[in-house]
């Protein structure tokens, strides 16, 4: 099936405002014409249409033509926001927490980035990190996590606050320079980078489709465990050491938060993606959720819905028993991905509160024919889409599926998706 759906009668209203207003009636919790189309991507714009994940990243730039033909080909509601992480800044900044594509790491073009968890807060190290964790962070995490920077480890910023003007012979160390050097570059190195993402965004929305995921945040405890304590490390701390996690958690989110909402307004997006792993059935019990996952991550969800911005937490992993919790949320103003759920338990605990998104196992986009790519999406619907609020989704971002199967995806959802 070919969509033409950019060609616009006399007196219409434009593409983008019909995909929007059908995306807001969903997450208002109502039916709007049809179930909104919202696939999560990761590579897919790249490895479907013949970019390799290196070109991606080195120029994002290079997926404005493929985007263009995604966007015919499969006319989604709301576009996942193509722009990859760079890898020139990457590079310049001695990035040691990821691996990408490229001679950097002797990985081929083709090879998806890659995080690496690594703890940066010993056991030994709490009282250093809560006497000052902007020192802590300065001293310790950042010249260990980024090669170029292990002069930031050598200056005292309390000195300069002083009246003798002497204490700024530290910054003429040549350690200390290379570090201020490398992190002017690597500034300019992401501005330049991003001066192509904005075009590419901006491509697609002339195109006349809505962008989400521009403007991410995490929740605190998935920040805190990503970027110092280390997730492994973290999670077991909830059992060892739970006041030094609650407490490092209320510090980082009364800081994370706002900086979040200020971010998403500048970039003008409506929604807050928060993208969520720690918190799985697999990782920790319900009881240390409820006390030392949920609270900051309402916080977040409520900030951002106060700010007028849509949070799209999307709950990697298997979430069955978190369902009760995770409705303590504003009423039809939040959506939930999930990758693993029980569709009739997630449709009546969290649908009366909160829009969903699900329906489509990217295994069966992978290794599955068109015919039982139509049927999940048939039995999905079945329960799902009744009374509104579902978007029609998939587990996990995708990286490349044939193309049959994705016909087969978005052609289902028309032809047994709509409402009315």
């Amino acid at each position: 099936m070919e969509f033409n759906n950019n060609e616009m009668p006399a007196g219409a209203l434009p593409p983008i405002a019909v995909r929007s207003i059908r995306n807001k009636t969903a997450i208002s919790l109502q039916e709007p014409d049809r179930v909104p189309f919202m696939p999560s991507m990761n590579n897919f714009y790249a490895l479907h249409y013949g970019v390799t994940i290196e070109e991606s990243m080195k120029d994002a730039r290079s997926l404005i033509k493929p985007l263009r033909k995604f966007c015919e080909d499969y006319d989604p509601d709301w576009v996942w926001n193509p722009v990859p992480f760079p890898i020139k800044p990457m590079e310049t900044i001695g990035h040691k927490q990821a691996r990408w594509p490229g001679a950097y790491h002797n990985l081929p073009a083709n090879t998806p980035y890659q995080y690496v968890d690594r703890s940066y807060l010993s056991e030994d190290d709490w009282e250093d990190y809560f006497r000052d964790p902007s020192y802590y962070i300065m001293h310790n995490v950042l010249p260990e996590k980024f090669g170029a920077l292990k002069g930031l480890g050598m200056i005292n910023p309390y000195a300069t606050t002083g009246q003798v003007i002497l204490s700024y012979m530290q910054f003429a160390n040549p350690a200390v320079q290379d570090s201020l050097k490398a992190l002017m570059q690597t500034a300019n190195e992401v501005a330049q980078f991003m001066e192509g993402g904005v075009e590419l965004i901006m491509s697609i929305i002339k195109n006349g489709y809505p962008v989400y995921g521009a403007a991410p945040a995490c929740c605190a405890f998935d920040d805190f465990a990503d970027n110092v304590r280390g997730l492994m490390e973290l999670c077991m701390d909830i059992i060892t050491d739970p006041e030094y996690v609650d407490e490092a958690l209320e510090k980082w989110s009364a800081i994370t938060i706002p900086a979040a909402i200020s971010a998403a307004k500048m970039a003008h997006s409506e929604d807050l993606f928060i993208p969520l792993h720690c918190g799985v059935d697999n990782f920790m019990s319900l009881e240390n959720y409820e006390k030392h996952y949920w609270p900051t991550l309402k916080k977040l969800i409520d900030a951002a819905v106060k700010a007028d911005l849509t949070p799209i937490v999307f709950c990697e992993g298997k979430y069955d028993t978190r369902l009760d919790c995770i409705t303590d949320v504003p009423k039809g103003k939040v959506l939930y991905n999930f990758e693993n759920v029980d569709y009739a338990a997630v449709k009546k605990i969290v649908g009366p509160y909160a829009a969903i998104g699900a329906g489509m196992r990217t295994q069966t986009l992978m290794n599955g024919t068109p015919e039982q790519v139509e049927d999940e999406v048939r039995r999905s619907l079945d329960i799902l889409a009744p009374g509104g609020g579902f978007f029609m989704s998939n587990s996990f971002a995708l990286d490349d599926v044939p193309a049959a199967n994705m016909h087969a995806w978005r052609n289902a959802l028309e032809k047994y998706g709509r409402y009315r």
